[in-house]
């Protein structure tokens, strides 16, 4: 590939999880030898993950029980962007959380005001245990003009066998149903690469974003200078390629491939 001197200026690695070091319970080959190598040599990476269903201590618990000793440090999560933007922006307004307990006592921790009715905003994240009950009441505080707000735009989560409806899709359902849409937090959205340049200190061109999703890990590097490796180990294939307008900088099968990559541009 001979545009891999691209990754020559690059400070820190941006990476996904889902699709990207592991799919499910299942490890990807050569994730925890990259993550290695990375730390061995001194390269600056963070964990970012949309995946709202937990929250930042959960996945630092099951990145370690796979063999890497990650840190909180390394930890970045939708939950903690779209929370930082309501305790700067909306700090004295009443929320409902549409989500799993990870989501909700993150928004609690951050004494966020989380209450079950008459809210002014409405947050939905990515809920595996989703109620009917609970998506009626959503519908109704967003059709009675609360702000709607999603977690991340993820329309499906990959996992060993497959994909299972994501936040995105949850929000897809109660837009269908209110004809509101939300304004979403997550990768690609500029409040996330805010988070992440004001988390690092760094600039946009010095930042590499790898995942396996087009139109969240990749678009995130749209119109800005940041580098962004596509995997195919998760949701995109080569033939998706063809039908989008967001193209990855780099392409590799797998953080495998991008570690060979980064050995053949300079010693590690």
């Amino acid at each position: 590939m001979n545009n891999l001197h691209l990754l020559k200026p690059i400070k820190c690695f941006i990476l996904d999880l889902d699709g990207t070091v592991y799919l499910g319970k299942k490890v990807l080959d050569g994730s925890i030898e990259f993550l290695e190598t990375l730390g061995n040599n001194n390269i600056q990476f963070k964990f970012f993950t949309n995946n709202s269903s937990k929250n930042a201590k959960f996945y630092v618990k099951k990145i370690k029980s796979m063999g890497y000793d990650a840190k909180e440090e390394m930890m970045l999560i939708s939950n903690q962007v779209i929370i930082r933007h309501i305790q700067e922006k909306m700090q004295d307004k009443k929320v409902f959380v549409l989500g799993n307990e990870y989501l909700k006592s993150d928004f609690i921790y951050s004494d966020i005001n989380v209450v079950e009715d008459d809210p002014d905003v409405v947050v939905v994240g990515f809920d595996t245990s989703l109620a009917y009950e609970n998506i009626s009441k959503a519908c109704k505080f967003i059709r009675n003009g609360a702000t709607f707000l999603g977690v991340h735009p993820d329309f499906n989560c990959p996992v060993e066998n497959g994909f299972i409806p994501d936040c995105g899709s949850i929000c897809a359902m109660i837009t269908a149903s209110t004809g509101v849409h939300p304004e979403y937090f997550g990768k690609p959205s500029i409040h996330t690469l805010q988070y992440i340049l004001n988390k690092t200190g760094l600039k946009a061109e010095e930042i590499a974003f790898v995942g396996d999703r087009l139109y969240t890990d990749i678009a995130i590097g749209q119109g800005n200078d940041a580098v962004t490796i596509l995997v195919l180990s998760g949701e995109t294939k080569l033939q998706d390629l063809q039908e989008s307008t967001v193209k990855p900088t780099l392409i590799f099968n797998s953080l495998k491939e991008v570690k060979d990559a980064l050995q053949e541009i300079y010693p590690l």
